[in-house]
């Protein structure tokens, strides 16, 4: 089972520009989406305008910041990148456990928040 991440936990770690935006523009959407990551992973920068959250949502100018460094200027090849290839599993379940999370904590974290304050998902895909 995923470990539960605090919202102010999650903010934190959003915020620490030490940690590539990969990583953080990933937990970001894993947070405000019922998207999984595999298929997070999978996506391509063309797929990027349907999984960003809305300008209104609770992390919408946040997420904006976030996935404009990480496309910078693309205009193809995967959403989520280191260099030229796609963010693997691998790292991605690498780094959020070095951060002390699992990657998919991110993901039910941010659902079991959306039900205790009654807001729906800000993304889908």
């Amino acid at each position: 089972m995923a470990d539960f991440i605090p919202h102010d936990r999650f903010e934190a770690l959003l915020a620490d520009e030490s940690i590539p935006v990969v990583h953080r523009a990933l937990w970001l959407l894993l947070w405000d989406s019922e998207v999984r990551v595999l298929d997070l992973l999978a996506l391509d920068v063309a797929d990027e305008p349907r999984v960003r959250p809305p300008a209104d949502s609770a992390h919408g100018a946040r997420a904006a910041e976030l996935m404009d460094a990480l496309i910078a200027g693309r205009a193809s090849g995967p959403l989520f990148a280191v260099g030229p290839r796609a963010l693997s599993w691998v790292e991605a379940v690498r780094v959020a456990g070095e951060h002390g999370h699992q990657v998919h904590s991110f993901r039910t974290s941010g659902r079991q928040h959306r039900g205790r304050v009654g807001a729906p998902p800000a993304c889908g895909g």
